[in-house]
């Protein structure tokens, strides 16, 4: 996957589910991840120490409480976090 179409596709939901297949392992795994850095205090107090670069895009992780660094080209699926608990945004 493209990285602006990344950005693109969690700005949009808000908080997404990625999922991506692991470059040490090759497993499947997902994260649930946000852009959206400076709305909640609990991630403004989180400090990183990662840097983007042309293949990948800083996230926060909400099941793992912290910043991740996602590979572009290793994402399989975005699917919007509102869709999953059936919680729509307007």
């Amino acid at each position: 996957m493209d990285k602006s179409e990344l950005r693109r596709k969690i700005a949009e939901y808000g908080e997404a589910i990625v999922t991506f297949r692991s470059v040490n392992s090759k497993k499947l795994k997902y994260n649930v991840v946000t852009l959206d850095f400076d709305s909640c205090k609990h991630i403004r107090n989180k400090n990183t120490y990662a840097k983007e670069d042309g293949q990948t895009l800083l996230c926060f992780a909400w099941d793992t409480d912290t910043y991740r660094l996602l590979t572009c080209n290793q994402i399989l699926t975005v699917v919007p976090l509102a869709s999953v608990l059936k919680n729509f945004r307007d």
